[in-house]
């Protein structure tokens, strides 16, 4: 993708659109589904959860440890959509059905005789095994209670499960599933969600986090009440700071009675006195502004200290529309008094906190982000314009001001300088504009196969390739870190595993293959049987490639000889053929 650098000026809008909580209009005691597996229903993981960058889009249900649990449509529909890939939800089906919803099944091992005829069909089409394809005008249509193929462990999955999400058809909005008095009912829940501690800030009119001006106090339980910092009253003081208003975050998750999994809360309510400051239903999700989670939680306590913990407050970039009031600034004047937080799982089980806080300060300390220069917001556009090294960010990039940290190392290997720019920990929103000055480059130097690496502080590079223009790499990236420029000249390496040339396959029924490249990555790989495709897939959890000798590829074998072709190419356009010759 091609980048232009405007240097005189850059005009981007604001594109977070902000939203709020709209109860969806859906008959969900009235709906009647079935559920998705013919066991009973223990969840390993629940809507809402919070997950590395996300929110958890349904319901994570536990299949007895095995893979191979019958799965059925809950209800009757169409297929709508079919996916296939070594990431993400694996082999999934997408359903819509008549009443206006969506049902998705993830991580399956395998589809129904007809959907699976449907995803050859289109894997034969585009010579790919990976897809992802909407499916609704081929028509195939399914029934209530009709298999739909059996659960497993694909893709981005850790263990056995099925992923099972029910989306608003007409939004793609993911809802959640235990709204359904059908699914509710069947998945036993007498416990209250677990709060585990609360923590104070100090917040900017925008909800940014003030460095350094936090506290965190565990809440345990106490002569039968929870109480935060042992019983005593918070004592503000020195968290108070100038153009700033005090704020809250609780570390809260839920578990269900038949699993020890860690959960999400459904409903939080945060109140002063009779005063509501803020709260949080996860009713439903908005997948394209789901990332924002890294917003709503206090992400440094996530990665530093595994704690769940939820913001009562929301910056202006911050788009879930999952607040019903989303305030939870209070004045300094004004700290002081009782405060009240409730958390309500969706069985209506609810945990309470009652905490006093004091405030006795008489002189609140300066605000670092009054040196503005020294930051960059995240509601602006940011830009670094240096000599051999120019970023481009749009609003809502990052989540938090940044203090701003650029250095230079010329003594690097690479065909640049080595610039570090910002600390690689810090999450992004999404990918910004970065281009690095190609200069003294040999005569004819292959251009085109320049890239950007960007290296975290563990030492682990991440390769984006770019463009070249006028003396210039440019690329899309979603790291800081040490940015370099590179060259990726060297095509995937082929390295077949069980076969050889005059090796026998007849007996075989999969011929299993490295491919590997260790730079721009292995983009695209085909198999052909006989100088015709046959469909290989990556299973990453061997990391290998396998040719499955079956129903598909067997009938392009002839007894005798028989060529087996492997071609592959990275993201830089490196090419490899192998061709063996194989007995059958």
């Amino acid at each position: 993708m091609r980048i232009i650098f405007t240097l005189l000026a850059f005009i981007f809008f604001l594109n977070a659109t902000s939203q709020s909580y709209q109860p969806k209009h859906i008959d969900f005691e009235g709906i009647d589904l079935l559920p998705p597996v013919k066991i009973p229903m223990i969840l390993a993981g629940n809507f809402g959860e919070m997950r590395n960058n996300h929110f958890h889009t349904g319901l994570d249900i536990k299949t007895q440890g095995v893979e191979g649990q019958t799965l059925v449509s809950v209800d009757e529909g169409v297929v709508s959509r079919v996916r296939v890939g070594a990431w993400g939800y694996g082999l999934a089906v997408y359903i819509d059905h008549p009443n206006g919803l969506t049902s998705v099944y993830g991580h399956m091992q395998s589809f129904s005789p007809t959907i699976d005829s449907l995803v050859y069909a289109i894997q034969k089409e585009q010579q790919s095994w990976t897809i992802d394809e909407v499916v609704l005008e081929r028509n195939v249509k399914v029934s209530r209670g009709e298999k739909i193929g059996l659960s497993g462990n694909s893709g981005s999955s850790s263990a056995p499960h099925l992923h099972f999400e029910i989306r608003e058809t007409s939004t793609e909005h993911a809802l959640n599933p235990l709204l359904f008095d059908c699914y509710r009912k069947k998945i036993s829940d007498h416990i209250p969600p677990d709060l585990k501690g609360v923590k104070v800030y100090a917040i900017t009119e925008k909800g940014y986090m003030i460095p350094g001006k936090s506290h965190y106090y565990s809440v345990y339980l106490s002569d039968g009440k929870l109480k935060a910092n042992g019983g005593k009253a918070i004592d503000v003081s020195d968290l108070v700071t100038k153009s700033s208003y005090m704020a809250f975050a609780f570390h809260i998750t839920d578990k269900l009675d038949a699993a020890y999994n860690v959960c999400g809360v459904h409903h939080t309510t945060l109140k002063k006195g009779d005063k509501l400051l803020h709260e949080q239903k996860t009713d439903y999700i908005d997948f394209e502004h789901n990332r924002f989670l890294n917003s709503h939680q206090d992400y440094f306590e996530f990665k530093q200290n595994r704690r769940n913990i939820h913001k009562n407050f929301k910056t202006v970039i911050n788009s879930l529309p999952i607040y019903l009031t989303a305030d939870g600034l209070v004045n300094w004047d004004n700290a002081a008094g009782k405060y009240y937080y409730e958390g309500i799982d969706i069985h209506g089980n609810s945990v309470r906190l009652v905490f006093d806080i004091v405030n006795s300060s008489s002189s609140p300390a300066e605000n670092p982000f009054k040196k503005s220069n020294n930051y960059y917001f995240p509601d602006s556009v940011n830009t670094l314009l240096y000599e051999g090294f120019q970023v481009l960010m749009e609003p809502s990039t990052f989540y938090e001001p940044l203090e701003k940290i650029f250095k230079i190392d010329s003594t690097s290997t690479y065909l640049s300088p080595e610039y570090t720019f910002m600390e690689s920990e810090i999450p992004l929103h999404k990918k910004f504009d970065v281009r690095i000055k190609a200069n003294n480059l040999p005569e004819n130097f292959p251009v085109n196969k320049l890239g950007i690496g960007v290296i975290s502080s563990k030492g682990y590079l991440n390769f984006y390739g770019g463009d070249y223009v006028n003396g210039w790499l440019e690329s899309s990236v979603r790291d800081f870190g040490t940015f370099v420029l590179l060259a990726d000249t060297t095509a995937p390496i082929i390295t077949p595993l069980d076969f050889y040339d005059n090796k026998s396959i007849s007996r075989y029924r999969t011929l299993e293959l490295k491919i590997e490249d260790d730079l721009a990555g292995v983009w695209q790989y085909k198999a052909y049987l006989n100088g015709e495709w046959a469909l290989m897939y990556y299973d990453r959890r061997k990391q290998k490639y396998v040719i499955p000798l079956n129903e598909h590829s067997k009938p392009l074998l002839k007894s005798g000889d028989n060529e087996v072709k492997i071609y592959a190419r990275d993201g830089k356009w490196n090419e490899r053929e192998g061709v063996w010759t194989v007995k059958y």
